[in-house]
């Protein structure tokens, strides 16, 4: 049976900033765990942006975003080969771009699972 990794909880940034908030370390604590676990997990961390801002701007921010993820994930000992990064910018949205709460959702980091032999 394939292991699920469900994040209900958002990872939290300052506005523009790739740098992770404290409210947001013990969920990626409880990440580290399931994969400290789960030696054989690999996942890959996608960071994703709103529409505020330019294109360019937002995909990179979303990629720093995510590498800030992962760098969290290996100081707490987690193998940097099963962690992969990638930013997506605001190219993928799950909801609207015109309101505030709409934009709230759609800056968010998700973990995909890629492999768990």
């Amino acid at each position: 049976k394939k292991k699920q990794i469900e994040i209900r909880q958002k990872i939290y940034f300052d506005s523009g900033k790739d740098s992770i908030k404290e409210v947001s370390f013990p969920v990626l604590n409880e990440i580290g765990s399931v994969l400290t676990d789960s030696k054989r997990m690999e996942i890959l961390i996608e960071g994703h942006t709103d529409s505020q801002g330019s294109a360019s701007f937002n995909m990179r921010l979303s990629d720093t975003r995510a590498q800030s993820v992962r760098r969290y994930l290996i100081d707490r000992g987690i193998d940097e080969n099963r962690l992969m990064a990638i930013g997506f910018g605001e190219t993928k949205p799950i909801a609207d771009n015109k309101s505030r709460a709409g934009r709230d959702k759609n800056r968010r980091v998700e973990f995909k699972i890629i492999r768990d032999r």
